[in-house]
């Protein structure tokens, strides 16, 4: 009897098998898709990386995202992701969606164990919260231009080239300076209006330095008090 065919099978269905097996990352790690990842990728991502968002593709299910998860982890890790043009440390911002050090260990241990997607108990689908602003009055000021309106200071708009870079410092009457904003290659696809965590009062005397190379204009928006209505 010729065993040779039978021997030729055999090592053609181990050999299918080992493919397929070597074809999916073997899973080492317990953070999973459905439980920790995303809620980050829906509360920090998704507003651009979505169907016809700013971003060029979709994160917004397990099957969109999966291909792209050593990407992702890359990416945060060299903070690259989420986008965000300020200097960390250079005014606080309620709307800043950098993740926390423990975020970015949890997708960078997704990643490397394998992306997986759901765990024993998956969590409830997140929900994303937007931040809640206050009835402002806008006032557009070139960057070189040291004054600001009187009132609150909650929020800062710049427009700048693409590339370029804006430093806004406050200077109070009595000569101490506050960090306000700080821009670095300002992209135009991504601008944004950077809420202020602590608003500012601004008083007659406080005044702004702003250190630009290029011209450029930031728009300031004052809280709306019952007053000024």
């Amino acid at each position: 009897m010729n065993s040779s065919p039978v021997l030729l099978a055999s090592c053609l269905v181990f050999l299918l098998i080992s493919c397929s097996l070597a074809a999916h990352d073997r899973i080492t790690t317990k953070v999973t898709w459905d439980r920790e990842i995303a809620p980050i990728v829906q509360a920090r991502c998704v507003s651009c990386h979505s169907a016809g968002g700013r971003a060029p593709m979709a994160l917004t299910t397990y099957e969109e995202a999966r291909p792209w998860a050593k990407a992702i982890k890359e990416e945060v890790l060299a903070r690259r992701m989420p986008k965000w043009h300020v200097v960390r440390g250079y005014g606080d911002f309620r709307n800043d969606p950098s993740l926390s050090a423990f975020e970015i260990a949890l997708v960078a241990a997704w990643a490397d164990g394998g992306a997986p997607k759901s765990g024993p108990s998956p969590a409830a689908p997140p929900q994303v919260k937007s931040i809640d602003t206050p009835p402002t009055r806008p006032t557009e000021l070139s960057c070189s231009s040291t004054s600001l309106p009187r009132g609150r200071l909650v929020a800062l708009k710049p427009s700048l080239a693409k590339g370029e870079s804006l430093r806004l410092t406050l200077v109070r009457d009595d000569g101490t300076e506050e960090p306000l904003l700080w821009v670095r290659d300002f992209d135009p696809a991504f601008a944004e209006t950077y809420w202020l965590r602590n608003p500012v009062h601004i008083t007659r005397n406080t005044r702004v330095r702003a250190d630009a190379a290029a011209p450029c204009t930031v728009t300031a928006l004052m809280a709306v008090t019952a007053a000024s209505r």
